[in-house]
């Protein structure tokens, strides 16, 4: 929206422009990219695929298959891929789990600032002497490439299940699991368990997380707050706190020194049935979100199976009220996934058995996201909603242009040629640039040579255009740009006096995003050097006025001061006449 110039003030005209733009700082303009096959290579099925993206905004996504490709094998075997940001190209699959003639699943990923991939997996192969049993292995790439297979859980007799992992901008590598072990103090029922792996590849001792249970634990899920502290949630049927019988979740804290455990807390401290499948985004500026599923009747959601939300304020160490994310549904919810793009948008993703579209019988996969500033929901979207099939096992990650990468399985054999067995897909959610707010431009008039323009950054910028124009506008429309520019700064040369208005437009891989807020500056012509010519003229008649009466008031001072000298110096003589 532009503002005439006209009938107000460039400052009122920026402050206006700051307003708006927090109210249209929404997104409710993006949309979700085509759909695309990632597992075209594939003609078996897959299952639970993860995915992570990197500081350079690489995609990496792990699945794991029974496909007999790579000479991987008809056993499950897992496979990674890449999206290469710079060439803007997917990379061919790789197979990680390649010491292994056994099942090698479930798997998780994570990637460190430096670019190094961190893979762990269940195997049921006897790797390093690990037995036949499930254990945890590890394996990571770095620009040289893969490491060798390390085994995790070299402390476990027994079998090890769900697991979860995170990296750290040291490198180091944190990972959880579920396992019936008896170790330490476990009583034989299945426990949490925690190691770290040093960047130098040196593992810590298992440490037990879930030391206050006297029940299975299960679906564990960990992440890093700002300040590198650690936290893991995971649901727990141990009445803790009490929570009661039934399943509930609680989390977690290790310190950053990785010695210092916090007690455990209740997350799920308002339901009285079944709290499972607990996932927790990354920490920024001590907040944490939480999701999990929920067959409590909450704010009237019902006892089907819902999605519930939770913040943890680190800084306050306080949770807040619970909320449903899954408002308009009615089927069941359940494995949901979230991401947090810094402290703006919460980000979640879930599967529903509520029948939509072109789906009268499976699941679908939906999407909402949280406006952090006002705190309020989007409505659903149904990235499956023209599926004839059954969708599962969504995952998501958010990128540092604020775009979401979102993947999940489908059984529909039409969609891309895919087939009917389990294929892997992705879909983007991304839009073009918010808009701009341009500055004052001061001093305003000012003469010949440079402008100096400054505006606000939007998030997922390529470059900014900058529009100048000798009469106002409010569209570019069939206008051409001075120059482009990567920063949110640009100076102007003009050599002629006159009235110049600027405007600058966002642009992105996807569009320009509105143009800004117009702002006019008066070029005149210097007359005059040295001392006195920054002054306008209505500073220098002032001055003059002040300097005329300064001169006015000597000047009276110096007439009394000779007057004064005249009276004394006239007196008339006194003494006696001569006779």
């Amino acid at each position: 929206m532009i503002i005439p110039i006209s009938s107000l003030t460039n400052s009122k005209i920026y402050d206006n422009m700051t307003n708006q733009n927090v109210i249209d700082n929404d997104l409710s303009s993006w949309w979700w990219e085509p759909l695309e096959l990632l597992s075209a290579e594939s003609d078996a099925n897959n299952y639970v695929p993860k995915i992570a993206i990197d500081i350079q905004n690489n995609i990496h996504v792990i699945t794991y298959s029974t496909d007999d490709i790579l000479s991987a094998g008809t056993d499950r075997d897992v496979f990674y891929k890449k999206y290469i940001y710079e060439t803007k190209s997917w990379s061919e699959l790789e197979l990680v789990s390649t010491d292994s003639s056994g099942a090698s699943e479930v798997s998780e990923i994570a990637v460190d600032p430096s670019g190094t991939v961190h893979i762990a997996w269940l195997e049921s192969d006897n790797i390093l002497g690990s037995g036949t049993d499930r254990d945890i292995c590890y394996r990571q790439k770095t620009s040289s490439g893969w490491g060798s297979t390390e085994l995790v859980s070299t402390e476990s007799d027994s079998t090890s299940t769900y697991l979860a992992i995170i990296a750290d901008s040291n490198g180091v590598a944190h990972v959880i699991w579920e396992d019936f072990a008896n170790y330490l103090i476990a009583d034989g029922d299945q426990d949490i368990y925690y190691k770290h792996r040093s960047a130098a590849g040196i593992w810590s001792a298992a440490e037990i997380v879930t030391d206050m249970s006297t029940s299975s634990t299960y679906n564990p899920d960990i992440q890093l707050d700002s300040q590198e502290n650690i936290f893991i949630v995971w649901y727990d049927l141990t009445d803790i706190l009490g929570s009661g019988p039934d399943g509930d979740v609680f989390y977690r804290k290790l310190n950053k020194d990785l010695i210092t455990w916090s007690p455990i807390k209740l997350i799920s401290s308002g339901s009285d049935l079944s709290s499972t499948g607990p996932k927790i985004s990354k920490g920024v500026e001590g907040q944490l979100h939480i999701v999990w599923q929920d067959s409590s009747d909450i704010l009237g959601s019902g006892t089907d199976s819902d999605i519930l939300y939770r913040y943890y304020d680190s800084n306050l160490d306080s949770l807040s009220v619970t909320e449903v994310v899954s408002t308009a549904n009615t089927g069941s919810s359940f494995n949901a996934e979230i991401d947090v793009y810094g402290t703006e948008y919460v980000y979640v993703i879930w599967q529903d058995s509520l029948a939509v579209g072109g789906v009268g019988i499976g699941t679908n996969i939906f999407f909402k996201y949280l406006d952090l500033n006002t705190h309020t929901w989007s409505s659903r979207t149904i990235l499956t909603y023209d599926h004839a099939s059954a969708s599962t096992n969504p995952d998501l990650a958010v990128d540092s242009l604020g775009h979401v990468h979102a993947i999940f399985l489908d059984t529909d054999g039409s969609l891309l040629g895919s087939g009917s067995d389990w294929d892997l897909f992705y879909k983007k959610f991304v839009g073009t640039p918010m808009q701009p707010i341009l500055a004052e431009i001061n001093p305003n008039p000012l003469s010949i040579g440079n402008i100096s323009l400054s505006w606000s950054s939007a998030k997922d910028v390529i470059n900014y255009e900058i529009y100048r124009e000798t009469s106002q506008f409010s569209s570019v429309s069939g206008l051409t740009a001075i120059d482009t520019s990567t920063l949110t700064s640009y100076t102007d040369t003009v050599n002629a006096t006159g009235y110049y208005y600027y405007a600058v437009v966002a642009t992105n891989e996807y569009g320009e995003s509105l143009v800004s807020n117009v702002e006019f500056v008066e070029v005149i012509e210097e007359t005059s050097t040295g001392i006195f010519s920054s002054l306008g003229i209505g500073e220098l008649l002032i001055f003059s006025g002040i300097v005329l009466g300064l001169q006015l008031i000597f000047f009276l001072l110096t007439i009394t001061l000779i007057n004064s000298k005249i009276q004394s110096t006239s007196k008339p003589k006194t003494g006696k006449k001569k006779k």
